[in-house]
């Protein structure tokens, strides 16, 4: 493989993620006319999201034994081609269940099929020795094609009469994007049989899960990430409170939506791993502080008048919370390496920790919808539910159980370290007991 069509084949890799799940997360830049685009209520496209949440976690467990048994360029044009299909499907308005099956298709092709055979694609490109530049790469070529068809989206959109009708045919550019990425993988890249075999298995056996199940760290680790993911799970219903109760122009919602959401992105992400390295020096130290800011920042929203004289505020604070979020997920997972997770139990505790993780989306978007209902039709009357209060309440209970959890992780790797001088097994090669308690195991089992 030439020099020049390796790096192609990485900058289209690259750049089909940033157009892959752009339709199943619009939710996050245009919640409201979305759902309006769609015509379902906001509880309905909640329950819709809450769908795509629940399927995305079970593909995840899968997207491995897929990405083990299919050429990963195979399988990524599939996903790309599947997800151009549902994304056009989604813009005839097909109903409640319609919208429904298109949420299904893009979790499987996305989720399972994508997902973990672009981590192969990607992986096959350099030897062991360029493995961080290449995925940091990666992250940052996503970010930047997500703002660059973020920002166009808004110009899509601010265009059409209708914020809806803009939504729409938003949907079908990145329908017809997924579409022109699938024949650009198709043609330009090439799989290396040598390094693609070197990679090894993807796939999390039942096993692994198992072991996984038994180790401390798993529990903490995963739980740890799913209170700050309950955060970013949240993150697009700022945009009806900004516009309704704040008084954001509508014209700033998308643009706003699209800093907070790519933006950030690639910008926090990477200052995260600095400031985790250079000043935390440890992650559960970092992720620490960053739950003691998003717990500010929620009491603050919490008690602040939902007033337009609020406006900057609101978006200042918005912007604040962005940025411990999207730190956060540069660092959630170096916690894995930090504790020294033995490398043949990896796979079980980063594929039960990240079910764990990312649970939140199986849930959190029908729950929000509840709460704060369509702040567009009725604006003048208070939320049911409980409003946004209820939730900046959800918020500020995750953000201290976020402070709990990463100083129980502390503990308990400075007891593993103490453990390992004295001779004895570390925690990390502990299993919770049924009754709550802590049984040894061997090292290494």
């Amino acid at each position: 493989m030439t020099t020049a069509r390796k790096w192609a084949g990485f900058l289209i890799l690259s750049m089909s993620c940033g157009i892959v799940y752009q339709v199943a997360y619009i939710r996050f830049v245009y919640l409201g006319p979305t759902a309006q685009a769609l015509h379902l209520s906001a509880q309905d496209y909640g329950n819709v999201i809450s769908v795509f949440g629940v399927v995305a976690t079970v593909m995840y467990f899968l997207g491995g034994w897929f990405a083990d048994r299919f050429p990963p360029r195979g399988l990524i044009v599939t996903s790309l081609a599947g997800t151009g299909v549902a994304d056009l499907y989604l813009s005839t308005v097909p109903g409640y269940w319609g919208t429904v099956a298109a949420h299904v298709v893009m979790a499987v092709m996305g989720m399972g099929l994508y997902w973990s055979a672009l981590v192969k694609a990607i992986g096959m490109l350099g030897d062991a020795s360029e493995q961080g530049r290449i995925f940091g790469f990666l992250e940052g070529a996503r970010g930047v094609t997500s703002t660059v068809v973020g920002f166009a989206g808004t110009a899509v959109v601010g265009a059409a009469a209708a914020e809806s009708a803009g939504v729409l045919w938003l949907i079908r550019i990145y329908g017809i994007l997924a579409f022109v990425f699938a024949a650009l993988v198709l043609l330009f890249v090439r799989v290396d049989r040598t390094r693609l075999a070197a990679l090894g298995s993807s796939t999390v056996t039942l096993r692994q899960l198992l072991s996984a199940a038994k180790n401390a760290y798993t529990w903490l680790i995963g739980l740890t990430i799913m209170l700050m993911y309950c955060f970013y799970t949240t993150l697009g219903y700022f945009s009806p409170l900004l516009e309704y109760r704040y008084g954001v122009a509508a014209g700033l919602i998308g643009a706003i939506g699209v800093v907070r959401t790519y933006v950030f992105q690639f910008v926090a992400g990477p200052a995260g791993g600095v400031v985790a390295d250079k000043a935390a020096r440890s992650a559960p130290r970092f992720l620490r502080w960053m739950f003691a800011a998003a717990s500010a920042v929620a009491l603050v929203f919490l008690l602040m008048p939902r007033d337009p004289a609020f406006l900057w505020v609101a978006v200042a604070l918005m912007f604040v919370l962005c940025l411990m979020v999207f730190a956060s997920r540069g660092v959630y997972w170096a916690q894995v390496s930090e504790v020294e997770i033995e490398e043949s139990e990896r796979g079980g505790v980063i594929g039960l920790a990240s079910g764990l993780a990312y649970l939140p989306d199986a849930f959190l978007p029908s729950l929000c919808a509840w709460w704060v209902g369509d702040p567009s039709a009725r604006p003048a009357v208070p939320e049911h539910g409980g409003g946004y209060s209820a939730l900046f309440v959800f918020l500020l209970v995750m953000g201290l159980l976020g402070l709990v959890l990463t100083t129980l992780t502390r503990r308990v790797r400075t007891r593993d370290l103490a453990a390992r001088a004295a001779g004895h097994a570390p925690a990390a090669h502990r299993a919770l007991a049924p009754g709550g308690g802590i049984r040894s195991r061997p090292a290494g089992s």
